[in-house]
């Protein structure tokens, strides 16, 4: 149990301040999203895209309908064009269920003047626009040369080639209509209702079955090879690869379907209707776009050694995907969860002492990112980018859902995922959310651990100084960090030459605290933390 020596209603109104501050903080733009948020809701979109090969030009056609939360007559949807240049995506037309709507578009915004629409009102729109993406929509050629297309949304670049809401607090039902040449292959999001080859084109259509974020509303159109299998559950799994090293990728790519297994089990039945596994041009390692996953065409080697990657882009299937964050500055539920599930799937799948060694390894990076820059986990001070993925908000997000689970033991916490994922699956959660679920299956306050690792810099740095006195032991531990005091729960280990031992667990809550310990034999060797279980940092006197 985790000592609250502070008052509750104090921790609840210093939650609630931060929630406040992270939307005052915002940019601009933010803001403006957070006015827009309250006022539409879209529900489906249905996006057309023409894609060729003579030049980078997309055409496309986007079908919106949305609901209105409350009275207005302007909305707002978001696409890049810049017209100094005419780069980016230029609208030719917007109509509302059949009438031509007038608009203007402007920094990287269009906004539509609309006839006034009334609190539980819904409305479509239809967007005809072209151009050439900036970003988003990645045309390149992949390793062996060939022409591809790939979407890479992440977190807010889907606007650069398709017109939508780009927040992950917006999800909605998904339609993908890809007319391309026919030597190309095209997957998606969603299950694919229809595929026909004609005039030397081929148009794939794909539907998705669950509201998704706009960061995970991608295509791919590339030659590929692909290979059909399933989950145990019997959920398809396909792979995808470049034809050249199909053999490799097929064999490397199998792999999934393990991570896949023990997360059905772990957590919750799969989310989506398939799942594929995509070789790709994206800029990251992976991405996890639901249903969709790409991986970097360097994934592909013929040695299966990405199955790390491949469980923590699988873990977000559940947590990212399924479950998202409301607002970017809790990005930690997404990357913090996919972090620490991936850790519990090696611990399962690979033993202790890797999973202990995985843990060792993170906590070396979460303390070399404090070295570099000090800051909480939910940090407010970022803009939209790729400076939220981190070492904060993925692996010390992952060691305070570790801590957590030693707190609460393993059979709680494993309800506190589920639950946390059955609470909010197919909708956006906050820090705020997830802490409210721990306390409602555990029974127990957690708010100052909360407050202290997700809001709060830093991590405890000790220093432990122990004296004999016979059999008799006196500790003294210290916290050396300048940032505010910690509380938490220590494990201490005693031992003699003879292999005896004594645990112990001490709670910490001031600069200095001396312990008397009282073993039924001479202590030769005294650890904290024996079992890797608490982030800190060992004090080095200067």
């Amino acid at each position: 149990m985790l000592k609250n020596s502070s008052n509750p209603n104090t921790m609840r109104k210093l939650l609630l301040l931060n929630l406040i501050l992270t939307f005052l903080i915002l940019p601009s733009r933010g803001q403006n999203h957070h006015e827009r948020y309250e006022a539409i809701d879209v529900l489906t979109y249905r996006f057309e895209i023409d894609l060729n090969d003579s030049s980078d030009v997309i055409q496309g056609i986007t079908n919106i309908e949305i609901a209105f939360r409350k009275e207005v007559g302007q909305i707002q949807l978001d696409l890049s064009y810049n017209p100094a240049d005419s780069s980016g995506m230029k609208v030719k037309q917007i109509t509302e269920d059949g009438r031509d709507m007038p608009f203007l578009q402007k920094d990287d915004r269009i906004t539509l003047t609309i006839p006034l629409a009334h609190q539980g009102s819904k409305r479509n729109y239809r967007i005809i626009y072209s151009g050439i993406p900036s970003d988003g929509l990645i045309i390149s050629k992949n390793k062996f040369g060939d022409r591809t297309f790939f979407g890479d949304n992440w977190p807010n670049r889907g606007h650069h080639w398709l017109p939508l809401v780009d927040h992950p607090s917006d999800k909605a039902i998904v339609e993908f209509i890809v007319s391309a040449p026919d030597h190309y292959r095209v997957v998606s999001i969603g299950k694919r209702v229809s595929e026909k080859k004609e005039a030397g084109r081929v148009t794939s259509h794909w539907l998705t079955s669950a509201p998704l974020s706009t960061k995970l509303m991608v295509i791919g159109v590339s030659p590929f090879a692909v290979e059909e299998m399933q989950s145990q559950s019997g959920i398809p799994v396909s792979t995808w690869v470049y034809p050249q090293n199909k053999e490799e990728g097929f064999y490397d790519y199998s792999i999934a379907t393990k991570p896949l297994d023990f997360f059905e089990v772990y957590i919750a039945p799969f989310p989506y209707q398939k799942l594929a596994n995509v070789q790709s041009k994206t800029v990251y390692g992976g991405m996890e776009n639901a249903s969709c996953i790409f991986y970097h065409e360097r994934t592909v080697t013929g040695k299966q050694d990405h199955e790390i990657l491949f469980a923590h882009e699988i873990a977000h299937q559940w947590f990212g995907d399924a479950v998202s964050e409301l607002n970017w500055h809790h990005i930690w539920l997404s990357e913090g969860f996919a972090t620490y599930l991936t850790d519990i799937y090696i611990e399962q799948t690979h033993g202790r002492d890797a999973f202990v060694a995985s843990m060792l390894d993170e906590k070396g990076q979460v303390l070399r990112f404090a070295r570099r820059r000090m800051a909480p986990i939910v940090d407010t001070s970022l803009s939209v980018s790729v400076r939220l993925l981190n070492k904060n908000s993925y692996e010390k997000a992952g060691w305070v859902l570790h801590m957590l689970r030693h707190d609460m033991g393993d059979e709680l916490f494993q309800e506190c995922v589920q639950t946390f994922y059955e609470n909010y699956k197919f909708g956006n959660a906050l820090t705020e959310d997830f802490l409210e679920v721990v306390e409602s299956v555990t029974g127990k306050a957690y708010e100052t651990f909360f407050l202290q690792w997700f809001y709060q810099a830093g991590h405890p740095v000790l220093s432990a100084q122990w004296k004999t006195r016979g059999k008799k032991i006196v500790l003294t531990i210290k916290q050396h960090q300048q940032q505010h005091l910690f509380e938490f729960p220590i494990d201490i280990e005693l031992r003699n030459d003879q292999g005896e031992v004594l645990r112990e667990t001490l709670f910490i809550h001031s600069s200095s605290q001396s312990f008397t310990l009282r073993p039924s034999f001479k202590t030769s060797e005294l650890t904290l933390d024996p079992d890797t279980w608490l982030l800190f940092e060992s004090y080095e006197s200067p």
